[in-house]
């Protein structure tokens, strides 16, 4: 393979943002894809050479002695893919294990050069597409720890993760108490107002939880302060988009002979995963489903991505917390799901693949058929959302169910803040608008999304996929 140009002797760096119809990309200076690698994952893969010199000795003192040489290892491998990206050298192949099965590994390695057949030339940190750049920092740096002997499993981001928890204890003390509170609170059967404005808020605590980001903060503090319940009002209006009625009104809609399950593709650990937690708490309890099945991340992933490890390690630091006597209640209550099988946690590869999510039902059969025998799905986060548009520029106005084309295996809500210049299902103007006020207002945050796509007509059999209707093909 041939190194590539330096970024300023790149002819295909464009001084513009996306255009329309195409996949965000770090050759347009004027996105945030650019801003990205050029600024946020240097920094992330700086914070990673940080972490293993800050704790080489703590690390020795886990791992032995030997795991000191592969710390040495990964720092020298972490600074020359950082000086690479900067300097927007060419992507490589993931390097394979001799020993074990490489069958995520050589995926990505397929992927490699189906992209090299797509640009013609073997792709560049800023000129090939974002979505799949960023995810290869992540799922290389997991492949080079995964090789070790010692560290095979370590996860940099743990500390950073385990302290957005601790750090947010208030807000989750606050939540946690309102939570156990209505969860043991018994309401008239017909008092259906009651329990709908409950769910209500828990799944806007649960959007606004998004907003707890270690990527997009590369890594700096990303803790909730204050009580959550107590600012809903005053987000509202910073909802662009907000379907959660049909959410409400599909969890409402139930066969009584159908064994109802929810999915939640989970985002960040820490203070947003708590929240996830409390909403599929109240759909339990409150008899909204029989069983909600959690999608953690195989690998550490984006930074705060929640991976098993993360899940487990929450509620055993809930019990912990003798101050917290709802925390506590909560954790004993959460790990009886989970005993129960009312909760299940799944660890799915394609999560952690080079494609998004409309190639799932090409590249996973057996995950869209799972997705499939859900009532509904629910995606969390930001980049699920770029996955299921393909990370496509699309007009801000075209509608969530075009966007997602003929991915529909059942009901799909997505929860996410605005963290990435790319948006569908607004209403005519209101992006102008947007834009006017604050130029930077598809990356902050500080507004959210609630967008469903209603399929209407799955199959009674949970293996056959249902065939979607023409208005569900993606437009570009």
């Amino acid at each position: 393979m041939t190194q590539s140009r330096s970024i300023s002797e790149t002819q295909d760096i464009q001084n513009i943002s996306t255009p329309i119809g195409l996949q965000l990309s770090g050759k347009y200076t004027k996105s945030f894809a650019y801003v990205t690698i050029k600024d946020r994952l240097p920094v992330i893969l700086t914070r990673i050479i940080d972490h293993f010199s800050r704790n080489k000795e703590a690390i020795k003192n886990i791992y032995g002695e030997e795991s000191i040489d592969e710390i040495k290892y990964l720092i020298g491998f972490v600074s020359k893919m950082k000086n690479e990206l900067v300097t927007n050298k060419t992507l490589k192949p993931l390097r394979l294990n001799d020993f074990t099965s490489n069958d995520e590994a050589e995926e990505w390695n397929k992927y490699l050069e189906h992209r090299i057949d797509i640009e013609g030339e073997i792709p560049t940190w800023f000129n090939t597409i974002w979505l799949y750049c960023e995810c290869y920092m992540y799922r290389v740096l997991a492949q080079e720890i995964s090789l070790t002997v010692k560290l095979s499993r370590y996860d940099p981001f743990e500390d950073e993760k385990q302290a957005n928890f601790i750090q947010s204890i208030g807000s989750i003390s606050a939540l946690g108490s309102y939570v156990r509170h209505i969860l043991c609170t018994c309401w008239p059967e017909n008092d259906l107002q009651t329990e709908k404005e409950e769910f209500r808020k828990l799944l806007n605590v649960s959007l606004w939880g998004n907003r707890c980001d270690l990527s997009l903060s590369a890594g700096s503090d990303a803790s909730q302060s204050g009580d959550p319940l107590e600012v809903l009002e005053s987000l509202k209006e910073n909802i662009l988009s907000n379907d959660w009625e049909q959410v409400w009104n599909i969890l409402r809609d139930k066969n009584e002979a159908e064994c109802v399950t929810i999915d939640i593709v989970l985002d960040n650990a820490g203070y947003e995963l708590f929240t996830d937690l409390c909403l599929a708490a109240f759909l339990i309890v409150k008899n909204l489903t029989i069983k909600v099945r959690f999608y953690v991340k195989k690998y550490p992933w984006y930074v705060s991505d929640a991976t098993l490890h993360d899940f487990y390690w929450i509620l055993e630091q809930m019990d912990y917390l003798d101050t917290y006597p709802d925390l506590q209640l909560l954790s004993k209550m959460f790990f009886n799901f989970l005993d129960n099988e009312f909760w299940s946690l799944e660890e799915e590869p394609y999560w952690t693949s080079p494609y998004d999510f409309t190639k799932m039902k090409e590249k996973d059969v057996k995950l869209y058929e799972k997705l499939s025998t859900a009532k509904l799905v629910i995606f969390k986060g930001d980049l699920n959302y770029r996955k299921l548009l393909g990370d496509v520029n699309y007009e801000h106005i075209t509608t969530f169910t075009n966007a997602l084309g003929d991915f529909c295996p059942t009901n799909i809500v997505s929860l996410r803040t605005v963290k990435s210049d790319i948006c569908v299902g607004l209403k005519p103007g209101l992006s102008e608008l947007l834009s006017e006020t604050d130029e930077n207002w598809m990356i902050t945050g500080k507004y959210g999304l609630i967008q469903t796509s209603i399929f209407a007509d799955k199959s009674n059999t949970p293996s056959e996929f249902s065939t979607c209707s023409e208005e569900n093909v993606k437009t570009l």
